[in-house]
């Protein structure tokens, strides 16, 4: 609300919505008393909440039989005198009834499974956005996905190490995942082990672990661009046939960001980048779709071929 104190204001729709869910048939439907004080509460908890346009929409949805004419007509004069009186009350500070929903109740939200199963995937059914980032790894395409933390984005990156160790013409093909602390080293790593074994290698200032001999290395931004610029290491990073990027979004800060940006022109390879906070996605997809452009240049240039970038919410 204007104060700040959001708590409120996220318990009482939770209250609206427990309503709706629990008890649809009766206050959409029923004309008892008990019933049309339900469907008053209701609009009037929208209306103060600053949502009128949810209250005039759900208060639609009342008494809809022909039979219930008169009392419909009823409802709509209450409802009118409701929102004149009650509007922006409290007033959450948010755009729209959607946008307060998705970004504070999420885990309210009715998330009905995929339907169709990928052949690709055996332990879960992907949603159709996971199903795009497949055919982009396939495709060798590179791809900014923006999702929030723990929605699904982890399941792309193993998949492409999958299709990098199982591609039968490049026996020798490595992955680079690149994060921007040890922190998230340590814990990729232990997930890459747990998936991978003995295929993985580390590269950080403090630790050094079959860095030109694995087949997917998990480094920081710097190690990985002194990697990238030592000419004794061309042959290794010919073979590099994808590159993840953890947390692009730290491209954006003041320390590091010269860094990743020249990473970014370094590629020899499609890349994965994986955010979950990076603000106005499209305009970064377009910078980064310049950057391969040229490399796609570069590449004709030398008889090679290049593919765009892609943006996956």
């Amino acid at each position: 609300a204007r104060s700040g104190n959001m708590k409120f204001a996220i318990q009482t729709f939770e209250c609206v919505r427990s309503v709706l869910t629990n008890h649809s048939e009766m206050v959409r439907t029923s004309t008892e008393p008990v019933a049309s004080q339900a469907r008053l509460d209701v609009v009037t908890t929208l209306a103060q909440l600053g949502f009128v346009d949810a209250a005039v929409s759900t208060a639609s949805t009342f008494l809809t039989d022909p039979k219930q004419k008169a009392k419909r007509k009823e409802l709509d004069e209450e409802v009118a005198d409701i929102c004149k009186t009650f509007r922006s009350k409290l007033s959450v500070a948010c755009r729209s009834s959607p946008h307060f929903q998705l970004e504070h109740m999420g885990h309210l939200l009715p998330r009905p499974p995929p339907k169709t199963k990928d052949p690709r995937i055996s332990t879960f059914t992907p949603d159709e956005w996971q199903r795009r980032l497949l055919d982009a790894v396939d495709d060798r395409a590179s791809v900014l996905v923006c999702a929030p933390t723990s929605s699904g984005k982890t399941f792309i990156s193993h998949y492409c190490m999958d299709k990098v160790m199982g591609d039968a013409k490049n026996k020798d093909g490595v992955v680079v995942f690149v994060a921007p602390t040890k922190a998230l080293i340590n814990q990729i790593a232990a997930q890459v082990y747990g998936a991978f074994h003995s295929a993985f290698g580390i590269y950080t200032d403090a630790y050094r672990h079959r860095a030109l001999t694995c087949r997917i290395l998990i480094t920081v931004p710097e190690c990985f661009e002194s990697l990238l610029m030592s000419p004794a290491n061309a042959t290794w990073a010919q073979k590099i046939r994808y590159v993840i990027l953890d947390e692009i979004h730290c491209i954006s800060s003041r320390e590091e960001g010269s860094l990743w940006e020249h990473i970014l022109h370094l590629l020899p390879c499609p890349f994965i980048a994986l955010s979950a906070t990076v603000g106005r996605p499209e305009s970064f997809v377009k910078w980064l779709q310049g950057i391969k452009d040229a490399q796609k240049s570069d590449e004709e240039a030398a008889g090679g071929g290049g593919a765009g970038t892609r943006q996956e919410r």
